[in-house]
C-alpha cells in the first residue's frame, strides 16, 4: 500500500498537483515507506513542500536512515556532523555518508570523493582515508588590523571546495535581505547583491568540514555558528557600509543578543577570482580594503576586548567592475545557541 502511495505521489508531483502529492507522500511516510520518510523529512527540514518542522524532520530522516535509505543516510551524515545531537560526531557522520554512497546516492558519493581527495568507487576505502583532523587547523594568519582584529588566511579553502559551493548554489539565489528596526528582514536599497542561507537541509559534509576550519581560524567553537550564507555580486551590485553586530540600542536586536547571543566574528571565504575586478571588502574607518584570491578567507571581530560592539568594523561590499564575485559568509556568535542542539536551530530530538 505504501509503495502505491509513494508512486502515485511522485506521479502527481510530476503533474504539478503538489497538494495531492504531499498528502499521499505524508501517508506513505507515516506508513513507514523509507523513501517517502526521507523526502518528507527533507521537506520539513527545508520548509519546502511541507510546513517547516525541524524536530519532526530530523526524526523522520533518522528513522529512514535506520532503514538504510540512501538519501536519508546522506542527510543523517550532515545532521550528525552539524551537532544536532550534541557535539559533532564525525566518525558516525562519515559512516552514514559511506552507507549513502554504497546505496547509490550520487551526492554521498561526490562528497566522499571530495573529502578523500581522489576518485574511485571503493566507498569503504574512501571513507577510511578521510581524516577530519586537518580540517580543524588553519593556515597562519596575516594580520591586517590589530585593533579591531582583522586577519587574512590564504588558501583556507581548496579550489575543489570553492567550486563545490558555487555549483551547489548557482540558480538558487534570491535578493539579499537586511534586518529592519522591528527585527524582520526585507529587501532594502542599501543592498543589491543576492544570497542564499544554507539551512539544515542544505548543509553537507563539505560545508560542515569547511566550518571546522573556519572555527579554527576564528578561535571560536563551531556550535556558535549561524547558518552560513552564500553571497553573489554581479557587476555593479553592492552592499552599502554596515555593521554585522546587533545594536544593543535597538530593542529588537537587543532581544536577539539576549536570546541567542551577539555576532562576535564574521568570516568571509572568497570563492572565485578569475575574471574578477573590483568587489573588495572595504573598511572605511580602518583605511583597509581586501579582496582575497580563490580560497582565501577574511576574519574580523565585531566586538572589542570588552565584549562591546566595535563600530570601527563598519564595512561595505564594493561592486565588481568586471566578472562576478562569490563568497561564503559565516557569522559566529559569542556563545552556543542555548537549547537549540546545533547551528541551525534544531531542538535536540531523540534519534
Amino acid at each position: 500500500m505504501t509503495d502505491l502511495q509513494y508512486q502515485t505521489a511522485m506521479n502527481l508531483y510530476g503533474q504539478g498537483r503538489h497538494a495531492e502529492a504531499g498528502r499521499l507522500m505524508q501517508q506513505a511516510a507515516q506508513g513507514g515507506h523509507a523513501r517517502a520518510m526521507a523526502l518528507v523529512g527533507y521537506q520539513m527540514l527545508a520548509g519546502r513542500g511541507a510546513p517547516l518542522d525541524r524536530v519532526s524532520g530530523v526524526r523522520m530522516v533518522m528513522a529512514s536512515a535506520g532503514k538504510g535509505e540512501a538519501m536519508a543516510c546522506t542527510l543523517a551524515a550532515s545532521l550528525v556532523a552539524a551537532g544536532v545531537f550534541g557535539q559533532p560526531d564525525w566518525p558516525r557522520a562519515l559512516d552514514y555518508l559511506r552507507q549513502g554512497a554504497e546505496a547509490g546516492f550520487p551526492m554521498a558519493q561526490a562528497q566522499l570523493r571530495l573529502l578523500a581527495g581522489r576518485g574511485g568507487e571503493d566507498w569503504r576505502d574512501l571513507r577510511r582515508e578521510i581524516d577530519i583532523g586537518p580540517w580543524r587547523t588553519a593556515p597562519e594568519p596575516r594580520v591586517l588590523s590589530r585593533e579591531p582584529r582583522v586577519m587574512a588566511f590564504e588558501g583556507l579553502a581548496s579550489p575543489a571546495v570553492c567550486d563545490w559551493l558555487i555549483a551547489a548554489t548557482r540558480g538558487r539565489l534570491a535578493p539579499a535581505l537586511v534586518y529592519d528596526p522591528a527585527g524582520g528582514k526585507a529587501v532594502d536599497g542599501t543592498r543589491s547583491n543576492s544570497a542564499l542561507e544554507l539551512g539544515l537541509a542544505d548543509l553537507d559534509l563539505v560545508v560542515l568540514a569547511l566550518r571546522e576550519r573556519l572555527a579554527a581560524a576564528s578561535g571560536l567553537p563551531v556550535l556558535n555558528m549561524n547558518a552560513p550564507q552564500m553571497l553573489h555580486y554581479a557587476v555593479g551590485q553592492t552592499f552599502a557600509p554596515h555593521v554585522d553586530f546587533f545594536d544593543p540600542d535597538i530593542p529588537a536586536q537587543a532581544q536577539q543578543i539576549a536570546s541567542i547571543g551577539q555576532r562576535a566574528a564574521t568570516v568571509l571565504v572568497y570563492l572565485n577570482d578569475e575574471g574578477l575586478e573590483g568587489g573588495e571588502t572595504d573598511f572605511p574607518l580602518l583605511n583597509l580594503r581586501y579582496r582575497g584570491r580563490r580560497g582565501d578567507a577574511l576574519v574580523f571581530f565585531n566586538l572589542g576586548a570588552d565584549g562591546q560592539p566595535d563600530r570601527r568594523t563598519v564595512h561595505a561590499g564594493l561592486p565588481p567592475t568586471k566578472g562576478e564575485k562569490w563568497l561564503l559568509s559565516q557569522w559566529i556568535r559569542d556563545r552556543e545557541r542555548p537549547g537549540e542542539g546545533g547551528p541551525s536551530g534544531v531542538n535536540t530530538p531523540k534519534a
